[in-house]
């Protein structure tokens, strides 16, 4: 397999996110002090202090040699020299105590401010509209965005880091201007033009090797996947029986070749760098040297002065190769807060409020009806509609069974009902209201899902039935429901019954349920949640079709005068719902009750007296 990408289709897919956003870097500057000095006010005073102190630290030796050569060459007595060297090492010595006391306090203040930004991204994933996170460009976006919050030096900390940096070396720099302008100002230009000719070759490698993580980025997401694929417990049948050891290797090794190749890209660009630096770093030595050597034999400065400016001239070419690293760092920085701040402004629906009355709150209702009127829904990029204009009608306590095979548009129209996509067309109402008007947070409470795949959380499982902390869990109510579900048995053999934990990520004495296990433990899940609607997305598509009859007959009876809606390509749970809606190729084809159907002998008809030919066959029962 190829994963060869050329620069030209990198370029393009950053431009299909049309969300992604260029800020100036003094807006993003702006940006990240705001959050660090939010997050850690007391930073006003260490970022001061280490400044001034660096200073201090930069320029304090340098007028101690002069004073001390002065002293010699003017033959000052002996006390008084020391009393020179000891009042500049006093001086060195505050210097230094109040440069470690601000960087003591600096560095684990950075790191602090920088949790603060990590948690807005993952709040940003976690509170995201659902559509989102199913969109390529979107999870593209998000790593992006992680990467820029990943290390002391990416993106948001690194800024941080940067800004102060900067500040430093531009007093520093200031100072030093202030110095060497009474020697030669043509040697302080001088000294500009080569730290600018440095800034350029570093800023374009910078530049460039953005282009080139950024072209990573999909592939780690990959090499992530399929180092856990090879590494996972639960694949290790598949590829051991399948013998696809091999083809896993190879195909981790084709993704490698590619990141390596790129980090190659990466190596060759900052070795030219550095190569270019160096020579430019001699040229000055060998200008300033010869300047100043030649001003000592004419007579135009002294010994002493010599050292100074010496002294001087070295300090500013280093703290001027240091603003400009620092100018480079900070645009590279500032290019990943670009797509820091693009991902967190991704449009968060919490709800429309474009009408001119405020809808009821949600917690206030009573009953809940549910229409879809002519809507439809395509999947970003998709050539065909998933659902197509559809129109149905869920009433209060209704029973309703969603049937159709594979690919029919079930599940797409179970995330429209549950608020987690957005019609492309037409819209939903509850009680009348676009529900897009409401607070969507308030509208996820209306439902309680058991979906086919049944993800265990790495808590307890008491936990993993109240989806909350065990101080908010209610543990008698957590056992009803478990027992209700069917899982009385294994609860009766765990020694910390619900306090026991699940899988071994967290707790090395977790336990794994089996699959079976597991759909119990959604709907455990759903019984405690006690929302008014219960939805069953084939969560029980393992079973054979008279065990998932059975198990949906139970529920049903818990759930109670609740209203539900039943979704399975097989037809177990049609003969006891109020209604039945076949959908095929997204399109809502058949919809009424199980009799009227069956009398109208179509699609829906078929597909239940082939299913319950089948029934019969195996398990010598009559229809399902």
């Amino acid at each position: 397999m190829t994963f060869r990408k050329s620069k030209k289709k990198s370029q393009e897919d950053e431009q299909r996110d049309p969300n992604y956003k260029e800020y100036p870097l003094f807006s993003n500057m702006l940006y990240i002090m705001k959050g660090m000095f939010g997050a850690q006010k007391p930073l006003l005073f260490f970022i001061p202090l280490g400044i001034a102190a660096e200073v201090a630290n930069t320029y304090i030796p340098s007028f101690a040699l002069r004073a001390v050569i002065n002293d010699i060459t003017n033959n000052v007595e002996t006390k008084q020299l020391l009393h020179t060297a000891l009042l500049f090492a006093f001086m060195m010595l505050i210097a230094g105590a109040a440069n470690m006391f601000a960087n003591a306090n600096l560095w684990w203040r950075w790191i602090g401010a920088r949790m603060n930004f990590i948690m807005m991204r993952i709040r940003k994933v976690l509170y995201m509209d659902y559509e989102h996170l199913e969109s390529p460009v979107v999870m593209k976006a998000q790593g992006k965005a992680q990467y820029a919050t990943d290390g002391n030096n990416n993106g948001v900390e690194g800024m941080m880091r940067s800004s102060y940096e900067i500040m430093k070396v531009f007093a520093s720099s200031f100072t030093a201007v202030l110095i060497i302008g009474q020697l030669s100002p043509w040697i302080v230009l001088m000294i500009f033009v080569f730290g600018a000719l440095y800034f350029l070759s570093m800023d374009s490698t910078k530049k460039r090797d953005k282009k080139t993580w950024d072209e990573c980025s999909p592939y780690w997401h990959k090499q992530w996947y399929m180092l856990n694929t090879m590494t996972n417990f639960t694949y290790g049948k598949d590829i051991r029986l399948f013998s696809m050891g091999g083809w896993l290797v190879n195909k981790y090794a084709g993704i490698q070749d590619y990141l390596q190749r790129l980090m190659c890209e990466s190596k060759n660009r900052w070795m030219g760098h550095t190569i270019f630096s160096n020579i430019l770093g001699l040229a000055n030595l060998a200008i300033v040297y010869g300047y100043l050597i030649s001003r000592v034999l004419s007579g135009g400065i002294s010994i002493a002065d010599f050292s100074l400016y010496l002294g001087a001239i070295a300090s500013f070419n280093n703290v001027l190769q240091q603003v400009f690293n620092n100018v480079a760092d900070l645009r590279q920085q500032s290019r990943e807060i670009n797509d820091f701040r693009t991902f967190l402004e991704y449009p968060e629906r919490e709800a429309f409020k474009d009408a001119e009355a405020e809808p009821p709150s949600l917690k206030e209702m009573d009953k809940y009806v549910f229409t879809f009127e002519n809507v439809s829904f395509k999947y970003a990029e998709a050539p065909d509609y998933a659902l197509k204009d559809l129109n149905l009608t869920l009433e209060v306590g209704e029973r309703l069974a969603v049937v159709g095979l594979n690919g029919a548009g079930k599940s797409t129209f179970i995330k429209l009902l549950c608020g987690l996509y957005v019609p492309t067309s037409g819209r939903i109402l509850l009680n009348g209201i676009d529900i897009r008007r409401y607070d969507k947070r308030e509208y996820y409470e209306l439902f309680a899902p058991v979906f086919q795949n049944v993800e265990l959380f790495a808590f307890s499982m008491g936990e993993n039935v109240s989806m909350r902390g065990s101080i908010e869990t209610d543990t008698d109510r957590t056992i009803s429901c478990l027992r209700d579900a069917g899982l009385s048995e294994k609860l009766d053999t765990l020694p910390k019954g619900v306090e026991t934990q699940l899988l071994k990520v967290l707790h090395d004495d977790g336990i794994d349920l089996s699959g079976g296990e597991r759909q119990k433990l959604a709907f455990a899940r759903a019984l405690y949640k006690n929302s008014p609607i219960v939805i069953l997305d084939e969560p029980t598509s393992a079973l054979d079709a008279l065990a998932e009859y059975k198990m949906y007959m139970d529920f049903d009876r818990l759930i109670g005068k609740k209203s539900a809606v039943y979704i399975s390509h097989r037809l177990s749970s049609t003969r006891f719902c109020n209604h039945v809606a076949l959908f095929e190729n997204g399109t809502l084809t058949e919809y009424g009750t199980h009799e009227s159907l069956m009398e109208k002998g179509g699609a829906y008809c078929e597909m239940f007296n082939v299913q319950a030919q089948y029934y019969r066959e195996e398990g010598g029962a009559d229809e399902a």
